[in-house]
């Protein structure tokens, strides 16, 4: 008899925890896109206020920023600007896009916005770049503000659904 409910105990703990998992994958993806913004606002000032060189900005820029997997993306754009077949910074920023798609938390709705930034970087003037990273920054903003929301009343739900499920499993086990 104990062991249905060492049984039920622990299916309710792992739907729990899968619920919070969710939960926690959707915070991962606000906090990215938060550093997305961030490094496109840093970016903007080190190209025009300090008119800084585009493979130091982004070497500048990545170091900071706070979330590791974000970090990784500059330092694969840092790299791919190395490659002798890359011909400009707007094609680094597309192929560390390819690189890195599967190590962050965003999603499919995400990356068009995360690529709109790559237009004509390091091949326009530093107006034109400005403008572009500027649009991209605002645009960035107003999704951030959406999922965030969304993640704000999804969160619970979340852990709700984990709790609830696991309850209903043991119900129908049992």
């Amino acid at each position: 008899m104990w062991f249905k409910w060492a049984g039920a105990v622990l299916i309710v703990l792992a739907t729990s925890l899968w619920g919070n998992q969710q939960a926690a994958k959707m915070r991962r993806r606000v906090r990215q896109l938060e550093e997305f913004r961030l490094a496109l606002r840093l970016l903007m000032a080190e190209i025009g206020y300090t008119a800084t060189p585009l493979p130091r900005a982004l070497e500048y820029v990545q170091g900071c920023l706070g979330d590791e997997r974000v970090k990784q993306f500059f330092a694969e754009i840092v790299l791919q600007l190395g490659r002798p077949e890359v011909g400009d910074a707007s094609q680094a920023w597309l192929r560390a896009v390819e690189v890195c798609r599967g190590q962050l938390s965003l999603r499919a709705d995400d990356w068009p916005l995360i690529i709109r930034a790559a237009a004509g970087l390091g091949g326009l003037g530093r107006e034109s770049q400005l403008k572009q990273l500027e649009a991209a920054e605002s645009q960035l903003a107003g999704h951030t503000a959406r999922v965030a929301e969304n993640c704000v009343r999804s969160e619970r739900m979340w852990r709700y659904l984990g709790v609830l499920g696991g309850a209903a499993l043991v119900i129908v086990l049992l």
